[in-house]
């Protein structure tokens, strides 16, 4: 009994320790594109530095930050990276907690393999609701541009610049991206930046967004040649709607499947086995 008491108190401890971290980290909150600039050029090293050795760079901790800073950003957490990795960390030993105490009445060795088993799948699963928040928020971007660029081929049909079209679209329009692109846009019109086109490849870069970049190249080339950005936004336009239409027949697919493979197996594998029960039963006294 004494036994049984230690390893439940040990789980209650281990588990309001997470409870705590996670009270600590908080909510998850949407990334502006301003701070991720100014972390981007934090991040990046001085000219003429020198070049790491392996043993250097798997002892590099701000490296390693700057990854986890990015990595956040991308997710749209507004969370410093020592919270996200001590929370990671928390509910690592939380884990690891558990799987000692689910071994308790095993050899020490078991217990051990447990402990760690239980470590890995702590971190495991922080690493996981970290890339699986990196996609859901690309995909929610995604969805927001393709009736933003809609909008601003209207607002170009109508006469005005590129930028002054694409800025009062975005001040219409309610969203993460709009308000991200408005905030480029703003920055780029301060004396000395960079414009507007850079920053978009930069932002497109670093949320792995292939069509921004390609509206960024679309906007480069009118400001460069003179060209026209109408025909080149719709047929973009119209490349994300097609995508959009493709992945939604593939998912639906998908869905299909995951509905129809368990109605095979639980229900036609039984009917078979009652159908094909007098049969088999009639077969085996015919042949003894």
């Amino acid at each position: 009994m004494p036994e049984l008491m230690a390893t439940v108190g040990a789980i209650v401890a281990g588990a309001s320790c997470g409870v705590a971290m996670y009270a600590i980290a908080g909510g998850r909150e949407g990334i502006d594109a301003a701070s991720w600039l100014a972390r981007r050029r934090q991040a990046q090293p001085a000219p003429g530095a020198d070049p790491q050795g392996p043993w250097s760079k798997a002892l590099d901790v701000a490296g390693a930050r700057n990854r986890l800073v990015s990595v956040v950003d991308r997710a749209g957490w507004k969370e410093s990276p020592e919270r996200v990795a001590a929370f990671a960390l928390a509910l690592s030993g939380c884990t690891a907690v558990l799987g000692v105490a689910s071994a308790s009445v095993m050899p020490v060795s078991s217990a051990a393999v447990f402990g760690v088993l239980g470590f890995v799948s702590g971190l495991g699963s922080c690493a996981l609701t970290l890339r699986s928040a990196v996609a859901g928020r690309r995909r929610r971007l995604a969805a927001e541009l393709v009736p933003l660029l809609e909008l601003f081929t209207l607002e170009l049909s109508g006469g005005g610049s590129a930028l002054s079209a694409l800025g009062s679209v975005t001040t219409k329009v309610q969203g993460e991206l709009a308000s991200d692109l408005r905030r480029l846009l703003i920055a780029s019109q301060v004396a000395g930046s960079l414009p507007f086109e850079s920053r978009l490849m930069q932002y497109s870069e670093h949320l792995d967004l292939p069509a921004l970049a390609s509206l960024a190249t679309i906007l480069g080339a009118s400001r460069e040649y003179g060209t026209g950005v109408v025909h080149g936004v719709r047929a973009l336009a119209t490349d994300l709607r097609h995508a959009q239409r493709r992945e939604l027949i593939a998912h639906s697919r998908r869905a299909l499947n995951h509905v129809l493979i368990p109605a095979a197996v639980g229900v036609l594998l039984p009917f078979l086995a009652v159908v094909m029960f007098p049969a088999v039963t009639a077969l085996q006294r015919n042949l003894n």
